[in-house]
C-alpha cells in the first residue's frame, strides 16, 4: 500500500511561547510523498510517534506517561530557540533528570536532529541569507561618511558614532553590556533600545513615522551584533540586520563564525581583538581609511539601473540585487550550508565545493542534512522521522539521549575591569564603610571607640618609640668603648 498523500501527526504537548504557534501547521512542501500535521490536540496521543515540548512552556508536572518514553514508545522532541541550551541558571526542563527523556533535539545548533537556525536558506526569497549577504548596501560609503559629519538627515542633525547599537536586554548572562560600556569609554556608541541608550530614536524624513530598524542601521558603518549568550552556532537576527543592510557585523557569540561567514573578511570578532580597546582602536582605522573599510563590503553585489530606483535607492525585493555570481563572491562553506532549493537539496554546490574547502570542514552529510537549516527545513526533517517511527522503517533508540549543552561560555564580559568583575563585591565594601562611618560620627558609642582606637596606635607608638630610643643609646655606648 503506498503512504502517497497520507498524514502523519506531530502533537505538540506545550504551546510555543505561550502561543498556538503550531497548531494546525502542515508539512506538506518538502517534496515527500507524505504529508505532516503538527496540533496541540492531545487526542492524537496515541496515534502519534513524536512528542514536541517547548522549552519554557515545559512544565514537569504536566507530562505524558514517562513509560512510553521508557518502553521506546514515543520519541520526545526537545525544542529550544531563544536561550542557549545550557543558559545559566538553568531552566528545569534542562536538569539532566529531564533532559535524558528526550531523544531528539530541534533547535539552532547544527549537531541537533532537526536544525532551526534564525536564518532562511535557499535562494527563493528575499530574506534567504544568500541574498541578503548579496544585495548591494542601502547606503553607499560616501552617504555614510556623510551621516558620520550631519546625522540622518536635515531634521536630525547630531553627527552619528561609526558604531550603532540596538539593545533590549539589559541582563544578558554574558556580561555584553560591560563590554559596551567599556568599548565606549575609546570611541564613539550610539545605543538604542530599552537598555543603556544614549540616542533618542530617529525618526523618518517626515519626521512623523519611526525608522525601521534595519533602516537605522544601514545609515552606520559598523553595528554590535553582540549575542546575550556564548554558545556554539547560537548567532540571531543580531546578526542579520547589518548583514541586510550592507553595515560591518562587530560579532560576538560562538567561537566559530564559519558557518555564518560569507566572506573571510565580512565580519569584525571581538575575540579577535581582546579587549574593548584593542577593537576600538581597529574599528577608529577603518572609520579613517576607505579602502580598507571597503574590503570588509566587497563580496557584495554592485550597484547597477537594474537594481537601484531613479533616485538611487536598492531596490531590495528585487532579483537583479541578489548576487548573480555569489559562488565567485561567496565562501564555499558558506554555500554548502545556505544553497539548498525548494526540493530539499543542495544547489550542484556540495561535491563541486567541498574539495576546494579543505579537509577541516564537515559537509551536511554528516548532520543529515537534506533541508535546508531554517525552520522549514527542521520540520520537515521531523515529519519524515515521524513517518518513518509510524511505519516501522526507523526504531526509537534507548540509548540515543539529550545531554546538557557545554559549549556555552558564562559571564564572558565579566573580566573587562577589575571594577566590574568584582563589582558586586565593591557595593557591599562601599555601603559597609558608609555605614562604619556612619556609626562613628553620629554616635557616642562610635566616637568612644574611635578615641580609644587612637589612644592605643598612640601607646604603640610611644613604645616603639621608647625602644628605638634605648636601642640608639645602647649603640652609643658601645661605639665610645
Amino acid at each position: 500500500m503506498s503512504d502517497a498523500k497520507k498524514e502523519y501527526p506531530i502533537v505538540w504537548w506545550t504551546k510555543w511561547f505561550n502561543e498556538d504557534q503550531y497548531e494546525g501547521v502542515m508539512t506538506d512542501d518538502c517534496g515527500l510523498p507524505y504529508n505532516c500535521r503538527h496540533t496541540l490536540n492531545r487526542s492524537k496521543y496515541n496515534e502519534a510517534k513524536v512528542i514536541v515540548f517547548h522549552e519554557t512552556d515545559w512544565n514537569p508536572k504536566d507530562l505524558p506517561p514517562l513509560q512510553d518514553v521508557h518502553e521506546s514508545k514515543k520519541a520526545w522532541v526537545q525544542n529550544t530557540g531563544k536561550l542557549c541550551v545550557s543558559e545559566w541558571p538553568q531552566p528545569l526542563m534542562y536538569q539532566q533528570k529531564y533532559n535524558s527523556l528526550f531523544t531528539y533535539l530541534f533547535n539552532y545548533h547544527f549537531g541537533s536532529d532537526f536544525i532551526m537556525s534564525y536564518f532562511t536558506s535557499g535562494r527563493s526569497s528575499p530574506r534567504a541569507l544568500i541574498n541578503l549577504v548579496s544585495r548591494p548596501p542601502l547606503h553607499t560609503l560616501q552617504e555614510k561618511n556623510q551621516f558620520r559629519k550631519h546625522g540622518f538627515h536635515e531634521q536630525d542633525s547630531k553627527p552619528l558614532a561609526p558604531v550603532a547599537w540596538i539593545v533590549s536586554n539589559c541582563k544578558a548572562k554574558n556580561g555584553r553590556h560591560f563590554m559596551a560600556n567599556q568599548l565606549k569609554k575609546y570611541i564613539d556608541v550610539d545605543i538604542y533600545g530599552h537598555c543603556m541608550p544614549n540616542r533618542k530614536w530617529p525618526k523618518k524624513k517626515d519626521g512623523v513615522a519611526d525608522m525601521a530598524d534595519e533602516e537605522l542601521v544601514s545609515h552606520y558603518k559598523f553595528y554590535l551584533a553582540i549575542e546575550n549568550s556564548n554558545c556554539e552556532d547560537y548567532v540571531t537576527e543580531k546578526f542579520e540586520k547589518p548583514l541586510a543592510v550592507g553595515t560591518v557585523p562587530v560579532v560576538d557569540g560562538p567561537d566559530d563564525y564559519s558557518r555564518f561567514t560569507p566572506s573571510k573578511k565580512s565580519i569584525i570578532k571581538y575575540d579577535d581583538h581582546g579587549s574593548p580597546e584593542r577593537l576600538a582602536q581597529y574599528l577608529k582605522v577603518l572609520d579613517n581609511d576607505d579602502k580598507s573599510y571597503q574590503e570588509y563590503l566587497a563580496f557584495r553585489t554592485n550597484r547597477t539601473v537594474d537594481n537601484t530606483d531613479k533616485n538611487g535607492h536598492v531596490i531590495i525585493d528585487s532579483p537583479a540585487t541578489f548576487n548573480q555570481d555569489y559562488k565567485e563572491r561567496l565562501l564555499p562553506w558558506f554555500i554548502d550550508n545556505w544553497d539548498i532549493d525548494e526540493t530539499g537539496f543542495p544547489n550542484k554546490t556540495t561535491t563541486q565545493w567541498l574539495s576546494k574547502d579543505g579537509g577541516e570542514r564537515t559537509s551536511r552529510a554528516k548532520y543529515g542534512m537534506q533541508w535546508g537549516p531554517d525552520g522549514k527545513g527542521a520540520r520537515c526533517a521531523l515529519c519524515r522521522v515521524a513517518r518513518d517511527l509510524t511505519e516501522g522503517d526507523a526504531v526509537i533508540d534507548p540509548s540515543k539521549r539529550l545531554t546538557i549543552d557545554t559549549t556555552c561560555k558564562f559571564r564572558k564580559f565579566y573580566h573587562v575591569s577589575w571594577v566590574i568583575a568584582f563589582h558586586h563585591y565593591w557595593a557591599l565594601f562601599t555601603l559597609v564603610v558608609t555605614l562604619t562611618l556612619l556609626f562613628v560620627l553620629l554616635t557616642r558609642a562610635g566616637r568612644g571607640c574611635v578615641k580609644t582606637l587612637i589612644l592605643r596606635v598612640l601607646k604603640v607608638l610611644k613604645s616603639v618609640t621608647r625602644r628605638k630610643q634605648h636601642d640608639y643609646f645602647e649603640l652609643q655606648q658601645e661605639s665610645e668603648c
